[in-house]
């Protein structure tokens, strides 16, 4: 028993590494090709790339946030149906990446822990690397609040809105799956009594 459960859980992190992937290199990019450059002398500049690159990152946030919700209700979907028949698959006797809606909030924040790792390191032992990183690398979330010299510890808040933007993707993505299972499982149904009239 200990050792099933040992072993969901390094599968569960595994799923939801993967799932955080995408949104945590995106966030990269985006922050590297168009919110870096929000660091010129022409602060009405500035903001404008700075606001168009949140918003494509709230967009991708959304993308993969309902993706990511999408699968895991098809995954549920799936592993419900091998355990119903008898499977020997352990992810689906062990419901590994299965939905969820607190997954949706863990991906989110496991894809902000290279942003909040270097973050408290720079507020703790400022240094022109970790600046850099934060400023190239994340600054949907660093920059934000470097127009008005706010303390540095205040970005970590941006990581909030971050999870919950992936989080409600996540449940939409979800929701629309599950809409989508139903109809399939209705058709089934109506398919299954003409067979049988």
């Amino acid at each position: 028993m200990e050792e099933n459960k040992g072993k969901k859980i390094r599968l569960e992190l595994v799923d939801l590494l993967s799932g955080a992937a995408f949104p945590l290199m995106l966030m990269i990019i985006l922050s590297a090709s168009i919110i870096g450059f929000a660091t010129s002398d022409d602060i009405i500049m500035d903001i404008i790339i700075l606001v168009v690159g949140e918003l494509l990152f709230i967009a991708v946030l959304m993308i993969f946030g309902r993706q990511n919700g999408v699968y895991a209700y098809r995954k549920s979907v799936q592993q419900l149906k091998k355990r119903e028949i008898g499977t020997s698959d352990i992810k689906a006797l062990l419901g590994v990446g299965e939905y969820n809606i607190y997954k949706g909030f863990l991906i989110g924040f496991i894809a902000c822990i290279p942003f909040i790792i270097f973050q408290i390191i720079n507020c703790i032992f400022p240094n022109t690397f970790c600046e850099f990183l934060l400023i190239y690398a994340f600054g949907w979330a660093y920059l934000p609040l470097s127009y008005i010299h706010a303390s540095e510890w205040l970005n970590l808040l941006w990581v909030i809105p971050a999870l919950c933007v992936h989080a409600l993707a996540y449940f939409i993505g979800g929701k629309i799956e599950k809409k989508k299972q139903d109809d399939m499982a209705a058709r089934q149904n109506v398919k299954d009594k003409k067979k049988k009239a």
